[in-house]
């Protein structure tokens, strides 16, 4: 669905308060090349020595498409992806039996291994982009022993500076960003880390343009200037201080009534994609949006007849109740191992206890009493069919 300038605004503001700066409204020309073949992407990551990341989940899984539409969107995520990675997307609905070789027990779940196909590393439910940035980068570009994928800092900064020259900053920043933090020779660290400062300068002179505009009275102009901004300089302190500038801006932006029009029919629209797909608590997530912001509209009366038909249904609202036992478990999975990375696994034992009490006989609860039993360790990619 199109989405009007307003709510792309309002998207923006949203993202402008996390520490990693990143957009999905402002980057949809940027998109992560999947490989769909499991034997092709293999061969590829030997051939171009490649580390391989490999998104793992289900159609109808919700926070496989908040994946898809918020940490798959990021300028910075999709350079790394695409320019050192082989990234491969999996539907387990249709390949169960890789999912299951992979070791793979709930949605979604990413895959991290080396070119010779080594798992180092599993990344259980969803997670922001800054943070999955980080954990690859970390991963398979910091020492030399993360085995296949490991940059050249030299190639990597001719590489970025070809980027610079037709403009694509994102690609460049991503590129120097690992070679700034952790290179080992400290002549091409010191290389990087210069080229990054005159990036930073240029970004801080853009959002010194937005503030002007914003303090003579030119809103629209200065959203403009800081909308660039932010998609031009992913990452920088300068793209971080203008996503909190656009918080501002849209506190002053009036939305006209026709954009309050187009967002509640694509709300609308929204619930019943969701009801056809008997994905009746997202459905119901965007009739209750509706009926409180838009209660004057005409959107707002047909999405309360929907809510009702899904709530005097007993199987729908059985489905509704299911789907949110599902969401809330995931959450809690993904918080357990939060802690368990925090070094607290006692936290993390107290969260996968809750799923088990809460909701017993329920995949997530599978999930997580193989997880108090301390699963297997991570070990190899099945081999790929000939």
């Amino acid at each position: 669905m199109k989405i009007h300038a307003f709510s792309q605004l309002i998207c923006l503001c949203c993202a402008g308060t996390l520490l990693y700066a990143a957009l999905p409204t402002a980057t949809q020309a940027q998109e992560v090349e999947w490989r769909l073949d499991y034997g092709k992407a293999r061969q590829e990551a030997v051939e171009k020595n490649r580390p391989l990341v490999i998104d793992v989940g289900t159609e109808h899984c919700y926070f496989c498409k908040q994946l898809d539409l918020r940490t798959f969107k990021d300028p910075a995520v999709v350079a790394l992806l695409n320019e050192r990675c082989i990234p491969l997307k999996i539907d387990a609905d249709q390949h169960p039996r890789l999912a299951e070789a992979l070791r793979v027990e709930y949605y979604p779940t990413l895959v991290f291994a080396t070119a010779e196909g080594k798992i180092l590393g599993y990344q259980q439910g969803f997670i922001e982009a800054g943070a999955l940035h980080e954990r690859l980068t970390k991963l398979f570009f910091t020492s030399a022993t993360a085995g296949g994928g490991v940059p050249n800092p030299s190639h990597d900064i001719d590489e970025a500076k070809h980027a610079m020259a037709v403009g694509d900053y994102p690609r460049a920043i991503a590129l120097l960003k690992p070679i700034a933090e952790t290179a080992k020779d400290a002549a091409v660290q010191k290389q990087a880390r210069q080229i990054l400062q005159d990036l930073e300068q240029q970004a801080a002179g853009r959002c010194a343009e937005a503030k002007q505009l914003a303090e003579s009275g030119k809103v629209p102009q200065a959203v403009e200037t800081v909308t660039e901004l932010v998609r031009v300089y992913p990452g920088t302190k300068a793209a971080r201080e203008g996503g909190q500038l656009l918080v501002t801006l849209a506190s002053r932006v009036v939305p006209h009534e026709n954009s309050r029009s187009h967002v509640a029919r694509e709300l609308l629209e929204q619930a019943r994609e969701d009801y056809q797909r008997r994905q009746y608590l997202s459905c119901l997530d965007s009739c209750e949006n509706l009926i409180a912001n838009y209660s004057d509209l005409n959107e707002s009366a047909e999405a309360s007849k929907l809510a009702a038909e899904i709530k005097s249904n007993p199987e729908y609202t059985k489905q509704a109740c299911e789907q949110m036992g599902e969401r809330l478990t995931t959450l809690y999975l993904s918080l357990a191992e939060t802690w368990l990375k925090k070094g607290q696994p006692q936290q993390a034992i107290f969260y996968l206890e809750r799923i088990i009490q809460t909701f017993p006989n329920t995949r997530n609860a599978d999930i997580a009493q193989v997880r108090l039993a301390q699963i297997q360790g991570p070990g190899r990619m099945p081999e790929a069919k000939k």
